[in-house]
């Protein structure tokens, strides 16, 4: 039997949580995390201080930055304060060093969420929803409510919230329903289940979830394939992840899709100076 040991992500209030799961009968909460599957990209003309284009914008490197330097010298000054209390303490132990909870392609990856849900979010006229908060969200990271990283991190979830039950869901076919299985099956989280089995035994709403993260997934597709993304291959080829599972200490994406599109390898970053 497959089982399913818990998702993790923010929920309806925004915070972290774990959901018990029964064997071969529950999927994942929906869950968006920011994973990244760094692939080599060839690169053209690149213009240096981009990060990314999509339509008509620029991402630029300086943007990026900007979001990962606020929290880097926030962190960095608490340690420094905290270093200063400790060299007056007895015991005198240096403070451990800062450690980032993101990267800088974490950030990008923010960024190009948020703009490519924004455009959903206005083809279908919809505003973000009310939750989870930024405090919520917060509260259930290791980040802080200030920090502008976080608010783009909670604007994901508003987002998605806000547009999944907008979308036309897609219809659960085997060819999108086989690889859920593959990769639940793949992370050895119990015995295995024959796939006819387990896609008898889904429920009602893990269908549901499943039809709206594959109709998101498809109109999202869309406008990354209308907009002619594109990335630096300093930051990889960056995924969107709308649904995942939560195996022991490793998320398994279940819905996804690449910011680069389907043609990833024929789409090199190059600045479009045509117009």
């Amino acid at each position: 039997m497959i089982r399913f040991p818990g998702v993790r992500g923010v929920g309806h209030k925004g915070r972290e949580r774990v959901i018990g799961m029964q064997p071969a009968r529950r999927l994942a909460s929906i869950a968006v995390v920011a994973v990244l599957a760094v692939s080599g990209l060839s690169a053209c003309r690149a213009e240096p201080d981009v990060a990314a284009y999509i339509g008509g914008k620029t991402i630029t490197e300086s943007q990026v930055e900007k979001v990962y330097d606020q929290a880097k010298d926030e962190l960095t000054a608490s340690r420094a304060q905290i270093q200063q209390q400790n060299q007056a303490a007895p015991s005198g132990e240096p403070a451990p060093p800062v450690q980032m909870p993101f990267k800088q392609k974490d950030v990008l990856n923010a960024l190009l969420t948020v703009d490519v849900l924004e455009r959903a979010a206005a083809a279908h006229n919809v505003q973000p929803a009310a939750e989870p908060t930024v405090e919520a969200v917060a509260q259930g990271s290791s980040f802080s409510p200030g920090w502008e990283y976080t608010k783009l991190y909670a604007k994901t979830f508003q987002l998605r919230a806000a547009l999944l039950p907008k979308v036309t869901p897609s219809p659960l076919s085997d060819e999108d329903l086989r690889p859920v299985y593959d990769r639940l099956l793949a992370t050895g989280a119990g015995d295995s289940t024959p796939y006819e089995q387990f896609k008898s035994q889904l429920s009602d709403a893990n269908k549901t979830a499943l039809q709206q993260s594959l109709g998101l997934r498809d109109e999202l597709l869309k406008i990354v394939a209308d907009e002619n993304v594109k990335l630096n291959p300093r930051y990889g080829d960056q995924q969107l992840v709308l649904l995942s599972a939560n195996a022991g200490n490793a998320e398994v994406p279940l819905v996804e899709l690449s910011f680069a599109g389907a043609d990833a390898s024929k789409a090199p970053f190059v600045s479009d100076v045509s117009s």
